[in-house]
């Protein structure tokens, strides 16, 4: 045990360094050195390509975002994209027939496109019906057939958006001229959009914008340093949208270390040919509208010039703090490992089912806070323990009592028919449709599997409850009135709906008593798109101060008390199935009783 200690290790540790030649100590510090150095050139750098490849994409994505605000009309008439559905070629449209004018609209577009982007050169728009090219240059614009025009096509030979590499400006066949204009002298890139006819695939025109380079530059020449190393920015085909040597520019780059790996997205690799030795690293770009690489090269001479410098530093400092580290590991060692035995000790008495031991921290080092996290632990464990009992007990308790509550119902549902059968046995029809109204109403209730039913059965529990109502009030002072149309009665709405309403009108509008009492229930259909029930009463109503309390209540979500919990409680429910869209109105006419409207649109997503 003692040759495997921690303090042993650390006696060695500082024995074999001492004995270690200084010369071995300086060669290896100088290959860790260079490694450092490497290891931390390639993370900037990485973090470098990765930010260039973020600010690439979101460049490109904005070009994405101006091409597709031409959609922003697609069902508004005279839009530019309407207007481009309904071109057609002169050839098409009988003789004298007038064709629109579609001249203002479309450069107007192209106009606002043009401004939205000051990078950008020229845009060409080449309408197919009417074989159109439309082109917008220096402010200027200019409209010719153009039948001759070679559509723009993705290199893989596919209609879809793409980036075309950087390339001096032509005019797209357009033979007006364009005053000071000349083609051919500027460098620029090309971002080809096609414009279909939505939803098929179908192209409409052909978009092309050329955007200058400064912006695009401004990007890349953050990523590296132009006296030392060199950058390129390749499409997939290997042509060079952006390269530090203005000779690859545009041009496909066939060198070695081009050929990327594809099964990552970003990485490193060493390269000693081609004329170059260092380190390369690269970063793929896989934006819709351009998909690529970014590759940047270190040489070595660049990258270790400060790894020597450093290492003749190390040289001397090496020496001395191998003395002073020594020393200081001896002192640390004894140190480091005193604490370790007393959690072992600690540990040992855990292990043998003392899980009430303690061990004072005496430090407030790293190691104080593991033995207060040791010994609080095990305190955790302990309570656990007595809980986990204490929780069984309890749980087998609960499993009694909801098995009690569970026979109770049935056995009071069970009585309750059995009086009811013995009351038909002795003539007493009115007390039999009374026990089966509160039966009916139990069994109603205790149901709880069925959250929802249809209105009908929410009607027939309401009847239930009114009847035995109208046996403790008086058929003459207590009438119920339903009128529901059969198709409404067949809606599928939550349980205790209803109830919850007619049950407040006892509460409340007949609270000083009933006579010639009325409840009216309404229940419509309006199209099928809502159906509406109104609760309506002839008590003696609520004052205009009562009713603003109750309606703020239920639009506070709930924080309302007494008698109004129970109405939000049956919007809450609404809204829980039909969405937000369920509403609850309460009418007043002092004196004259309470209308409770409830709305419940059909056409809601759990409608």
């Amino acid at each position: 045990m003692f040759r495997n200690s921690i303090r042993t290790r650390l006696m060695a540790l500082v024995l074999l360094a001492s004995v270690i030649p200084s010369g071995i100590s300086v060669t290896f510090s100088y290959l860790y050195t260079k490694q450092s150095v490497t290891e931390q050139s390639v993370k900037q750098n990485t973090k470098l390509l990765t930010l260039g490849e973020a600010n690439l994409s979101s460049y490109f994505s904005g070009m994405n975002q101006q091409a597709m605000s031409l959609y922003s009309g697609i069902n508004v008439p005279s839009s530019f994209y309407t207007t481009l559905l309904t071109v057609k070629s002169n050839r098409q449209v009988p003789e004298g027939t007038v064709v629109p004018d579609t001249r203002a609209i479309i450069s107007t577009q192209l106009y606002n496109l043009f401004l939205s982007d000051r990078n950008t050169f020229q845009i060409h728009l080449y309408v197919r019906a009417a074989k159109q090219s439309n082109l917008l240059l220096g402010g200027l614009f200019r409209r010719e057939e153009n039948a001759d025009y070679a559509k723009a096509m993705h290199p893989e030979e596919t209609y879809r958006p793409y980036i075309e590499v950087t390339h001096l400006d032509h005019q797209y066949g357009v033979k007006s001229g364009f005053p000071n204009l000349k083609p051919g002298s500027v460098p620029v890139f090309t971002a080809h959009f096609p414009i279909y006819r939505t939803p098929s695939d179908s192209v409409l025109a052909d978009l092309s914008i050329d955007y200058s380079l400064e912006e695009l530059e401004g990007i890349v020449k953050s990523m590296y340093n132009s006296d030392t190393e060199r950058l390129y920015v390749l499409n997939e085909q290997g042509q060079a949208l952006f390269a530090s040597d203005p000779d690859w520019v545009g041009k496909t780059v066939e060198t070695g270390w081009s050929r990327l790996p594809e099964d990552s997205d970003s990485g490193h690799f060493t390269w000693k040919k081609d004329g170059f030795q260092g380190i390369v690293m690269y970063k793929h770009i896989k934006d819709p509208l351009f998909r690529g690489s970014i590759i940047k090269l270190v040489p070595y001479e660049d990258l270790y010039g400060d790894a020597r410098v450093i290492t003749r530093f190390n040289m001397g400092i090496g020496l001395l703090f191998l003395l002073i580290g020594g020393i200081s590991a001896v002192l640390i060692s004894i140190g480091f490992t005193r604490p370790i035995k007393k959690l072992i000790n600690f540990t040992q008495k855990v292990q043998i089912g003392q899980l009430d031991a303690h061990m004072d921290a005496e430090r407030e080092d790293e190691f104080g806070l593991l033995t207060r996290k040791i010994t609080g632990m095990t305190r955790t464990i302990n309570d656990l323990i007595v809980k986990e009992y204490r929780l069984e007990l309890a749980n087998k308790t609960n499993q009694l009592k909801a098995l009690q509550a569970q026979v109770n119902p049935h056995f009071l549902y069970n009585a309750l028919q059995s009086i009811a059968s013995l009351s038909l046995r002795y003539n007493a029809p009115k007390v039999y449709d009374l026990i089966y109204s509160l039966g009916s109403m139990m069994r109603y209730s205790m149901n709880t599997e069925r959250t929802q039913v249809p209105l009908r059965d929410e009607i027939e529990h309401v009847q239930n409850y009114v009847i035995l109502q109208t046996e403790r009030f008086g058929e003459e002072n207590l009438r119920l009135e339903i009128h529901a149309a059969e198709a409404a009665q067949e809606i599928i709405v939550p349980k205790m709906i209803l109830q919850p309403i007619v049950e407040n009108i006892f509460k409340h509008a007949f609270a000083d008593g009933i006579r010639e009492g009325v409840i009216r229930i309404d229940c419509t259909l309006e199209g099928q798109s809502r159906l509406v029930l109104a609760v309506k009463d002839n008590g003696k109503g609520i004052s205009p101060e009562r009713l603003e309390e109750i309606t703020a209540g239920l639009r506070s979500s709930g924080q309302s008390e007494n008698e109004e919990i129970g109405l939000y409680n049956v919007l809450a429910r609404l809204r829980l199935q039909f969405g937000s869209e369920a509403e609850m109105q309460l009418h007043n006419e002092e004196g004259q009783g309470v209308t409770v409207t409830l709305i419940i649109p059909l056409d809601a997503p759990g409608g």
